[in-house]
């Protein structure tokens, strides 16, 4: 299943070459990655843009030249968090170029994944412009700074730099480069898509499948980022074009000169190696023990493709029109492990989602209307049947025939703000009670009901993303007036007399429920409330408030577009 988080997403990559020049000889180079799942309360949670950052610090340290001293990792950081950082990491490169001898070059690689909007990225209540961030990456004194981001509604940082859909651009190995390179994975009008099939947000799992190898169509062992980009662009527009949130049209700004190219990973360097031989074509996917997915590519029959992975043991499964074939191989520690075809036998087919984001269970902004019956006190006593001595001989002995119906019945209107926070305004007829007393020579009675509304809010627990969750579980308060309408009635000989009264008190209720969308603008529901509340001066009918749990069943109608 894919979910599209945002109505553009921005996935970057910036290279930024000032004018000194390098020396090819030795390099230093620095990666600070950062993981944002939550971009505040008015957005819905990500799901694996701290397991982004952290795969892309991984492939850094293992294949793209990053020792682990300076490698820094941040997951869901405050605002203070990222720029202590950059202060660490300018340090840093300060100091490195002050050695003796002095490094032939410095990088610095930044990675963000998370929520961003028009002005800058989003990490939890906080922003940081672009503008900002921009000024303070050209502040660190490296040779070559590289900025990828893959984050949410940022078109108009897009916009601003004249970004548009283009084929993957070329730089040859002998071209003069200086200047930058801003390079986009959407359109500012197209969805922004992470999957649940692959565990990552698109652009970075082809951008490090990429750097792992697959990318490597020179054979040389060494993936650059020309090469990274071009296979980036060509999987993810190609995995995105029959999603729900639509094709993703990677576009760039760029102004580059220098000599060659940015190296990113060096696939030799790792000790452990998986190879696809030229005999094998199709749809590559190749897994952990643990089922995470590694590497995802399309290999030609032909190409020989060697994969930088761990030492461990794999399964790769090759996915084609006739059916799928699946092999498990073995790599330990300095081993270069071929697959063979004769290994693969026929795989079962996997159980997936349709992808694309459905907002079929989004609630904000919509307004239920829920028809409710059930019973305002399902505990309590029994009602009296009670014969009373008489207090003046005359009257002879009272009988009082108490009775009271428990049920009520009434109406709800409820205004989502948010996926996960509701106002509510209820009218609720509550319970007919009724009671008599008879004597030899008079006779009285009383019947009385109750009309409570309630005024409160309601509130989901649960985390995650709403907008995926038929099931919707709520906690809820409320306050409000509860009128009493009674009548009661006497006959003494041969006078009658009757009294309707009408009397207000404030009751309140706590408790919570569960709603179940049935269908987009179909619901039912199940509640269960302690009303708590003053007594009425005087009982009229069995009771003299309506104290107790209420538990109720709702019907309910969902109307409005929504946000």
């Amino acid at each position: 299943m894919t979910r599209t988080v945002s109505a553009s997403v921005l996935s970057s990559v910036l290279v930024l070459v000032p004018a000194p020049g390098w020396c090819a000889a030795s390099l230093e180079r620095y990666v600070l990655a950062i993981g944002a799942n939550l971009g505040g309360a008015n957005r819905p949670p990500l799901l694996y843009a701290v397991s982004d950052a952290e795969r892309f610090a991984r492939v850094m340290i293992d294949i793209g030249g990053v020792a682990a001293p300076n490698e820094i990792l941040l997951k869901q950081p405050k605002l203070h968090d990222v720029w202590a950082a950059l202060d660490t990491l300018t340090r840093r490169v300060a100091d490195a170029r002050k050695r003796t001898p002095p490094v032939g070059r410095t990088e610095v690689i930044l990675y963000y994944s998370g929520h961003a909007d028009e002005q800058g990225l989003l990490l939890g209540d906080d922003r940081y412009s672009y503008r900002s961030l921009r000024d303070r990456l050209d502040q660190i004194p490296a040779d070559v700074r590289i900025a990828v981001l893959d984050a949410c509604s940022s078109g108009a940082f897009t916009r601003v730099k004249g970004g548009r859909a283009r084929p993957p651009f070329m730089i040859d190995e002998a071209a003069d480069m200086r200047g930058h390179a801003f390079l986009t994975s959407s359109a500012e009008t197209e969805a922004a898509q992470e999957s649940d099939r692959i565990r990552a947000s698109y652009f970075t799992h082809y951008l490090i499948s990429g750097f792992r190898g697959a990318a490597d169509v020179s054979r040389d062992g060494k993936v650059t980022l020309n090469e990274a980009y071009q296979f980036a662009f060509n999987e993810t527009l190609g995995r995105t074009v029959d999603t729900k949130g639509g094709a993703q049209h990677p576009s760039y700004d760029i102004s580059l000169s220098g000599t060659g190219d940015i190296v990113m990973t060096d696939v030799r360097q790792t000790t452990s190696m998986l190879v696809l031989g030229e005999d094998l074509d199709g749809r590559f996917f190749v897994r952990t023990a643990s089922q995470e997915l590694v590497v995802e590519l399309y290999k030609p029959r032909g190409r020989v493709v060697e994969l930088a992975v761990e030492p461990g043991n794999y399964e790769v499964r090759v996915e084609r029109q006739k059916g799928s074939v699946t092999a498990r191989a073995e790599v330990v520690d300095g081993a270069r492990v071929a697959i063979d075809p004769r290994q693969f036998g026929p795989a079962a087919m996997e159980s997936t989602r349709r992808r694309g984001h459905s907002t079929r269970y989004a609630v904000a902004g919509r307004n239920p209307i829920e028809m409710r019956l059930g019973s305002w006190r399902v505990h309590g006593p029994p009602v009296p049947v009670v014969i009373t001595p008489a207090a003046v001989p005359f009257l002879g002995n009272t009988v009082d025939l108490d009775s009271a119906t428990s049920l009520f019945a009434g109406f709800a209107y409820t205004r989502f703000v948010r996926e996960n926070l509701a106002a509510t305004v209820a009218v609720d007829g509550v319970g007919v009670s009724s009671d008599a007393k008879a004597s030899a020579n008079r006779a009285w009675t009383g019947r009385a009901a109750a009309l409570a509304i309630p005024v409160g809010i309601r509130w989901n627990p649960l985390r995650g993303d709403h907008t995926t969750q038929a099931f919707k579980p709520f906690v809820a308060a409320a306050i409000g007036p509860v009128v009493q309408l009674a009548n009661r009635s006497f006959v003494f000989g041969r006078a009658v007399s009757a009294a309707p009264t009408a009397r207000t008190r404030v009751g309140g209720q706590l408790g919570g429920g569960i709603d179940v969308l049935a269908s987009r603008s179909f619901s039912l529901g199940m509640s269960v409330t302690y009303k708590v509340m003053s007594n009425f001066p005087a009982r009229v009918g069995g009771w003299r408030n309506f104290n107790g749990v209420q538990a109720a069943c709702g019907v309910g109608w969902v109307f409005g577009k929504g946000k």
